[in-house]
């Protein structure tokens, strides 16, 4: 995998080629502004892995079942997240959204 760097109003123009290229390369793009990082385009699968804390969209799961776990399985499409009540759930990755330990508090 490579990183470029692409300037911010660059990105703006093209975002939807750059998340291709991402997508399909496995490539991270960083972006820039005034030559300076400030944002980065990287893969989901670099992002979902097993053990990454993902929310669950509420559509996904019956009503009375927790909305965020951890990944237990991935494969390839799809992911198994053992939710945080106990229960498992296999969804597309493009699904679950990982979550950070300030947006859980």
């Amino acid at each position: 995998m490579t990183n470029r760097m692409v300037g911010i109003e660059e990105a703006r123009k093209t975002l939807g080629d750059l998340a291709n290229e991402v997508r399909y390369t496995g490539n991270t793009i960083t972006l820039t502004r005034n030559g300076k990082p400030i944002a980065q385009l990287t893969p989901m699968e670099a992002v979902m892995a097993v053990g990454t804390r993902v929310a669950v969209p509420e559509y996904c799961v019956p009503e009375d079942w927790a909305r965020t776990g951890e990944i237990t399985e991935l494969n390839g499409e799809t992911v198994v997240v053992l939710l945080d009540d106990g229960h498992r759930q296999e969804l597309p990755v493009d699904e679950a959204t990982a979550i950070t330990e300030t947006e859980e508090s």
